[in-house]
């Protein structure tokens, strides 16, 4: 399947102009979750879609582009609405900026998001520029060139996962991780070609700084 880029800019305070480094691609779709088009504006990006409720930001009424306007009482959040909005729209394959940091609850919601999206067979991180989360569901993710950097990996929306990894310090043949015992934690990416296969169940994986 052709990937289709997506870029959904959330407003966490956390949000930093580094964040933004390298994410943007010519021809990416960008959308703005509620005030995230605050920071698209600060980085002179221009949304093509704008989605929220406005209970974190003021209403854009200088914006000239598409408004998706939202009730507050609702049981989608902002950014689960963006992104079945674009999935209708085509897109698979999705970059979340401004989205870590802050309330833990809304990071929470955020990996929720990134579940939803591996179900529906979509592509998706979440990035800053210390870290990135992956969810993968009876997958492979290769590594490339990022031998240094520390990586976590724990079963997410399961009791248990089967993954194998190579290319780390401690590595691991079809193991199995459990929710209830955090095995995965704390790990080295040491391989220029590191590689990851969830045999079974679906697993979040983190990948950054070790600060």
């Amino acid at each position: 399947m052709k990937q289709k880029r997506c870029v959904v800019i959330g407003s966490s305070p956390y949000t930093k102009p580094s964040d933004f480094s390298g994410q943007i691609q010519p021809g990416d779709y960008i959308v703005c979750a509620d005030g995230g088009y605050l920071f698209a504006l600060q980085q002179g990006l221009r949304p093509e879609l704008i989605v929220g409720d406005f209970d974190s930001s003021a209403f854009p009424y200088d914006y000239e582009g598409e408004i998706i306007r939202l009730p507050h009482q609702k049981d989608d959040t902002d950014t689960l609405y963006c992104v079945k909005e674009c999935i209708r729209r085509g897109y698979n394959d999705f970059t979340f900026i401004g989205m870590l940091g802050g309330r833990e609850d809304h990071t929470y919601a955020n990996l929720c998001t990134l579940l939803y999206l591996s179900q529906q067979d979509c592509c998706a991180r979440l990035v800053s520029s210390e870290r990135e989360i992956q969810m993968i569901s009876h997958g492979r993710l290769e590594i490339s060139h990022r031998q240094g950097l520390m990586f976590s990996i724990f079963p997410f929306g399961c009791r248990e996962c089967t993954v194998s990894l190579q290319g780390f310090l401690y590595e691991l043949k079809e193991g199995t991780l459990t929710a209830n015992f955090p095995l995965g934690v704390s790990n080295e990416i040491t391989s220029p070609n590191a590689c990851l296969t969830v045999h079974r169940g679906t697993a979040v994986v983190f990948i950054g700084k070790s600060n």
